[in-house]
């Protein structure tokens, strides 16, 4: 009985480290993706502020056109029209964390199209491939609008983990890329991680999904992809499948049944 415990509170340790990397990635994240529209909103503000000293100098300058007011005040708009741009990112980018971050095991099912999905997965694995100098193409074969229920957050958490496994299989070279495809088949929605690096092991690929077991060898807990089968399972009735060659590289095929 106390080795049944000791075995469990391991998994629970392992569980909460898996849990704990997973937040420290997404708060980099954030603070990168956060840091290039907050750097410039503040060169917006400098730029209205020029503006609005110019234009309080010109009011009573004789010299001054109509024509010269229209261009003050075009200029202003074209400022707030990007800040506008820039407020609207922030924003995406808050609502795609804030659900990953509430919660790592909610089970509430809602409903939601691939398109958001896609969103999702752009903004929150995007300093991490740009830091690994590592391209990802999107391929989207399917309805954007198509729409789906399930865990969107248990979602976007696979789809990164499998991301991220993609970019260290290129064990840090740059300049490699990743392909990520998104297409209907059998009345379900594959979603194709596919990587070029140098394969899985053999003894890795008998045991993936039955166990913990890593593909990121001293970097990694083993919880990734067995978490990621269970939730997959649990929260869409879903698959995980995967190819691999030598050399060759490694697929992870996510297999969601589409709403009737």
């Amino acid at each position: 009985m106390q080795d049944i415990e000791t075995i469990q509170n391991s998994q629970d340790l392992l569980i909460e480290r898996e849990r704990l990397a997973s937040l420290g990635q997404m708060i980099g994240g954030i603070a990168h993706n956060l840091k290039t529209p907050i750097m410039s909103i503040s060169g917006a503000a400098e730029g209205l502020t020029d503006l609005i000293k110019e234009y309080d100098s010109s009011i009573e300058d004789p010299e001054v056109t109509p024509q010269d007011h229209h261009d003050i005040a075009k200029d202003m708009q074209n400022w707030v029209d990007k800040v506008k741009d820039y407020t609207s990112y922030m924003s995406d980018v808050i609502t795609a964390v804030k659900g990953q971050a509430v919660t790592l095991s909610d089970e509430q099912a809602v409903t939601f199209n691939i398109e958001e999905l896609v969103k999702r997965v752009n903004i929150l694995m995007k300093h991490e491939l740009k830091n690994a100098l590592v391209e990802m193409n999107v391929e989207m074969n399917v309805d954007p609008n198509l729409e789906m229920n399930g865990n969107i957050n248990s979602l976007v958490q696979v789809i990164n983990n499998m991301i991220s496994n993609a970019i260290q299989s290129y064990g840090g070279k740059p300049d490699n890329k990743i392909d990520m495809k998104l297409y209907e088949q059998n009345e379900e929605l594959i979603i194709e991680i596919r990587d070029y690096g140098p394969g899985l092991p053999k003894e890795v690929k008998e045991k993936l999904f039955k166990e913990m077991i890593t593909t990121k060898g001293k970097n990694g807990t083993g919880l990734g992809l067995f978490m990621s089968y269970s939730n997959i399972r649990a929260h869409f009735n879903g698959n995980i499948t995967f190819e691999s060659e030598e050399n060759k590289g490694t697929a992870f095929f996510i297999h969601l049944p589409i709403n009737g």
